[in-house]
């Protein structure tokens, strides 16, 4: 009988456990909650691949929401420039100054105080709630919604993919599962050409090609 845990979830958590690209330097795990954001929203429309090589001087020279905040808008556009949508400079900008008028002064642990921020949707918002406080929820994107639309074989609808992936979130390892996910997604199960022939889910994978 199919069992979605044993299935899907602890074979995709063993394959990232060996291959997973746990060397993005924002997966790091002393990473601060404000570093955190700061990478969702770097990421935003731009592969993890681009952000990997300007994440790192980026956060070491904007490390604070004070840091971001007091920098000029046209040094920070000329750091994040490469990676496209140059309009994400006073994204961060004005992010941080909310993050800066909240009484904590840091980053909202709940969901509607974070989509409240400036540059912060729905993904990023739980990504960020994921990785800071170890929700057990999952944040859909386009990959994540491929990868579960193919192997459950339902159709790719937004908000019946999102109740789905909550569902398979291991309350415990949420992070994990995430970057299970994405990792699986950008390797194997690619939108072109996924390799369904070396794929180690295609045993009960409903869309795995001969």
């Amino acid at each position: 009988m199919f069992d979605p845990q044993h299935d899907f979830v602890d074979p995709l958590l063993d394959w990232h456990e060996r291959n997973g690209r746990h060397d993005l330097p924002w997966r790091e795990p002393d990473r601060t909650p404000f570093e955190v954001l700061l990478a969702e929203i770097l990421l935003q429309r731009t592969t993890a691949e681009a952000v990997a090589g300007a994440y790192r001087p980026f956060a070491a020279r904007y490390p604070t929401p004070e840091t971001v905040a007091a920098a000029p808008t046209e040094e920070i556009e000329a750091l994040v420039a490469p990676l496209g949508l140059v309009k994400r400079a006073a994204y961060l900008r004005r992010c941080a100054q909310q993050i800066l008028a909240r009484p904590s002064g840091d980053v909202p642990r709940e969901y509607p105080e974070l989509v409240g921020l400036h540059g912060v949707g729905e993904y990023t918002a739980r990504s960020v709630l994921i990785h800071v406080t170890g929700l057990g929820i999952a944040a859909v994107d386009t990959n994540v919604r491929r990868l579960l639309s193919r192997f459950f074989d339902v159709t790719p609808d937004r908000d019946r993919i999102a109740v789905l992936a909550d569902a398979l979130a291991p309350p415990t390892r949420s992070a994990d599962f995430q970057h299970a996910m994405l990792d699986f997604a950008a390797e194997v199960c690619t939108a072109g050409s996924p390799a369904c022939s070396s794929c180690p889910l295609r045993g009960p994978c409903a869309s795995a090609e001969e």
